[in-house]
């Protein structure tokens, strides 16, 4: 359950890099420092932003958020199709209900 009255800061990404940069120089202290000095919510956010800054810089302005859930399967509607589309993914629910098909077959049979 979330808090309630709680805002969300949404930082550009230039003052992110001014954070790791800053951290990263060693001459603003440790996490807790900087925290303070950039009125920060925590330490985590600051570490999140230098492991992003190490791997791709450029990273720090993608919002991951919510981007690993899978969510419901994608609905497929063949009338959004172009007919050859249509065919091919017809041909393959027809091969993949084949299978499945053999394969009761063969457990009905043990």
């Amino acid at each position: 359950m979330g808090k309630t009255g709680r805002i969300n800061n949404k930082y550009t990404v230039e003052f992110k890099i001014k954070v790791v940069e800053d951290y990263l120089s060693g001459k603003s202290g440790g996490l807790d420092q900087l925290v303070k000095k950039y009125e920060l919510k925590s330490n985590a956010q600051i570490r999140s932003w230098i492991k992003k800054y190490n791997e791709d810089p450029s990273s720090l302005g993608i919002d991951m958020r919510g981007k690993k859930a899978t969510g419901r399967p994608k609905v497929i509607r063949l009338d959004d199709m172009s007919l050859e589309e249509q065919n091919h993914y017809l041909r393959m629910e027809n091969d993949i209900l084949k299978k499945l098909n053999a394969l009761l077959r063969d457990y009905e049979e043990r």
